[in-house]
């Protein structure tokens, strides 16, 4: 994979979400369109902003539930789970499932909901029977399976979600479930992005140093030893961490400036060497401009780290003095890319005061289209 290849990629990357209307004063944060249409649907019209309610034309048995941010209302669910199951696995999958047991309640019949499974993909099989065959005929069988979980196992990471239930008297309840954030989460990929750029530019996490998963020194051209190898869809995009002869973390901005930024992206390098600098984004979103906006590297590696990203980096080579590195960040549950691309010269990373770098930043580009983009011609 050569340099100008990778640079090809990553120019394709950014115009895939590039900007198509004028830029927004402002992000509005809003309730999702799905569930706008979910509330429409209910049989009730006094639902709540926030909080639990029922509603007995859906469900005797089961409370409902609204949750807000902003002031407004972001989730519509069945309540199916404990507290202490809410704590302990993936709030996105269970908010998923619960989201969904409301769609399937306001579909009425067992052949519509199974419409709806087909149509998501997604599979409730009860026994070894998916809903609608053998015994499995009434959604509220496997409701009885969730009222008495004796036992709950997630298992991610491949392209489809297994949440396998097990009750007291030893019946089986499993829901697959894609592994897709147009699937998982209630926001289109506006509304998304939207949603991420907010939540980025308040949050309080900062960068964590991170060990390198254990593996043998390597050498690379340079001389320099390195940690890691694997990478992402491409050579090129890598996990590596770059130390010197001697065997400590490289940092080493006159000599090696790409190592030394990718080391701090891939969060590496202690913390207090990256809180001076300020990253300047302009942000490649969906059919519209968002406005630019100042984060310190600090606060944007922190962020990302708190939300389950594998991180790999790239080096886009030099512009005279100028280099540029990128961060590619994948959600191995969600199976969503965000990457960042960074312009800096060395003389800015030995810089003792705050410096402002700038970056361009691509959110939410799903996996499929990645491989699109990184495949040989």
């Amino acid at each position: 994979m050569t340099m100008t290849r990778l640079k090809y990629i990553l120019c394709l990357a950014l115009l895939a979400s590039a900007p198509l209307l004028k830029a927004q004063n402002g992000i509005e944060i809003r309730t999702p369109e799905r569930i706008v249409r979910m509330l429409d649907q209910m049989p009730i019209k006094e639902i709540p902003l926030s909080g639990q309610f029922q509603c007995t034309d859906l469900s005797s048995t089961l409370l409902f539930y609204t949750e807000a941010q902003d002031g407004v209302t972001v989730q519509l669910g069945a309540r199916l789970f404990s507290d202490n199951v809410r704590k302990a696995y993936d709030p996105v999958i269970i908010s998923f499932v619960e989201r969904l047991w409301v769609e399937l309640l306001l579909r009425k019949t067992t052949a519509s909901q199974s419409s709806l499974l087909k149509e998501y993909g997604v599979r409730i099989v009860l026994g070894g029977y998916p809903l609608g065959s053998g015994s499995f005929t009434n959604l509220s069988q496997a409701l009885d399976v969730i009222n008495s979980i004796n036992s709950l196992t997630l298992t991610t990471g491949g392209a489809e979600i297994d949440m396998l239930m097990r009750s007291q008297a030893g019946a089986t309840l499993h829901i697959y479930i894609p592994s897709s954030r147009d699937l998982l989460f209630p926001f289109d990929k506006k509304e998304h992005e939207e949603r991420f750029i907010t939540d980025l530019t308040r949050t309080e996490l900062k960068y964590q140093q991170t060990e390198p998963e254990e593996s043998a020194f390597t050498t690379n051209a340079k001389a320099l030893k390195v940690k890691g190898g694997d990478c992402y869809m491409i050579d090129s995009l890598r996990n590596d961490v770059f130390y010197t002869s001697a065997g400590t973390i490289l940092l080493d901005p006159e000599k090696y400036p790409e190592e030394t930024m990718r080391n701090m992206l891939i969060g590496a390098v202690p913390a207090r060497q990256v809180q001076n600098i300020m990253l300047d984004i302009t942000p490649h979103a969906y059919n519209r401009d968002i406005r630019k906006f100042t984060i310190s590297l600090d606060h944007f590696i922190g962020y990302v780290q708190q939300q389950g990203f594998r991180f790999y980096t790239g080096d886009l080579g030099r512009d005279g003095e100028r280099s540029q590195c990128l961060l590619a960040m994948f959600h191995p549950v969600y199976n969503y890319l965000h990457i960042l691309s960074v312009s800096f010269t060395p003389g800015q990373l030995k810089q003792d005061g705050q410096v402002t770098l700038r970056a361009d930043l691509s959110t939410f580009i799903p996996q499929h289209n990645i491989k699109n983009l990184f495949q040989e011609k």
